[in-house]
């Protein structure tokens, strides 16, 4: 399969497109830079146009021919509303719409638990968003399946939770966020940590999360068409059970301290995880992929 991807050069992005090469598809990159990923510069399969989510011309070159577009870059996550609808959500658009103009019959699309906001994390339910964030997000979500019903395309969302992981290739890239990295850092510094008191998530490791766009990619629009599939794994850990993970695989003599902000203990998975479960049959754990991680983390200078 032909496949245009954005954000193929970036964290997530890059386990996407590693488990698709794995899988013998001929890819086509949105990206700034050509040479970003060593491990993809240069492969056979991968094909590059250099651009943004705001370069119609090089999007419409990429999607030309295409089979499938899996979406995956961030253009915009700060600012105020009006930024975040025309910097994230509007550019979202023009690329659903070119990639139904150019007759491209599957879309994946990258989402977040953040649509959610304050609704139950159900992807059979409603959405309330409760930052500008999830507000792009969510947005975006109901232009796919607006855009989807009027060309009878094979569209679907993925709402991944907090994703982590190794590069997975020759100079793949980390995640942005530096929770983690800190969290190892204060560790090796034998320093104390401050957390609130069951405040935590369900994590995914990103190889995971790479295998629910490879499902979606493979299933029959008969069986999966305009769904929406929360991407966590099954276990909710809070921050403080994390740091204690990497405190105790580094011997550090570091202290934990919780602040009680009356969060209850959570029950079960806060995060509903079965519509993937149900539509593929499998579901994810993260303990050991996290161990890992925090030690590959406990090798770099931070």
């Amino acid at each position: 399969m032909k496949i245009f991807v954005t954000g193929g050069t970036g964290f997530i992005g890059s386990y996407v497109v590693k488990e698709l090469l794995s899988h013998g598809h001929e890819l086509t990159l949105l990206a700034r830079n050509r040479h970003k990923v060593p491990a993809f510069a240069t492969h056979e399969r991968i094909r590059f146009v250099e651009g943004t989510m705001e370069d119609t011309a090089a999007i419409a070159e990429g999607l030309e021919n295409q089979d499938a577009l899996i979406h995956v870059a961030l253009s915009w996550l700060n600012g105020t509303a009006e930024e975040n609808a025309v910097r994230e959500t509007l550019p979202t658009i023009r690329l659903f719409q070119a990639a139904a103009e150019a007759e491209v019959k599957k879309i994946v699309f990258t989402s977040s638990i953040a649509s959610f906001g304050t609704a139950r994390h159900d992807d059979d339910g409603p959405i309330r968003p409760m930052n500008y964030y999830g507000a792009a997000k969510a947005a975006s979500e109901a232009y796919l399946m607006a855009i989807a019903y009027e060309y009878g395309l094979q569209a679907n969302v993925i709402r991944p939770g907090y994703t982590f992981g190794n590069p997975c290739v020759d100079g793949g890239p980390l995640y942005p966020d530096r929770k983690l990295v800190d969290m190892v850092k204060r560790a090796r510094e034998n320093v104390p940590m401050t957390f609130v008191k069951n405040d935590g998530t369900q994590f995914i490791w990103a190889g995971d999360l790479a295998k629910v766009y490879i499902a979606l990619l493979h299933a029959d629009i008969r069986e999966h068409n305009r769904g929406y599939y929360t991407a966590v794994s099954t276990e909710h850990r809070t921050w403080a059970q994390i740091a204690q993970m990497a405190i105790n695989l580094s011997s550090s003599q570091s202290r934990i301290e919780l602040v009680d902000q009356g969060r209850p203990e959570p029950e079960g998975t806060p995060i509903d995880v079965s519509r993937i479960r149900e539509s593929f049959g499998f579901s994810f754990t993260a303990d050991e992929q996290m161990k890992q991680h925090l030690r590959y983390l406990n090798t770099l200078e931070l």
